[in-house]
């Protein structure tokens, strides 16, 4: 495979599969590199880092509407970002429930 496009994907939706892979990872490692600073602020952490990359979606789609002459809003792009980034909190939150209750129940 030499580029992107010779992966096959359902329409014509290889820019959302984007947007949501990145925000996904970026929800990630911010989570991870601010959990070290502010342990045991876990979901208000969550939660701040999830609106703070849906804000920062919605600021990037306004700039290329206005700033740009070769780039348009989309909100699609604004809707996969938030999905990217509501499913990396839901996998963050998952784990933590799991290990909340090894760390309960030993076995």
């Amino acid at each position: 495979m030499r580029n992107f496009d010779a992966v096959p994907l359902a329409g014509d939706y290889t820019d959302k599969y984007v947007h949501f892979s990145f925000y996904f990872g970026f929800t990630l490692l911010w989570y991870f590199a601010c959990s070290l600073k502010y342990a045991g602020r876990n979901l208000k952490l969550r939660l701040q880092i999830f609106l703070a990359a849906v804000v920062l979606g919605i600021i990037i789609e306004i700039c290329q509407e206005f700033f740009t002459k070769d780039r348009s809003a989309d909100i699609t792009d604004v809707m996969a970002n938030t999905s990217g980034s509501a499913v990396a909190v839901l996998i963050l939150w998952i784990a933590g429930s799991i290990k909340k209750k090894q760390t309960l129940n030993p076995e």
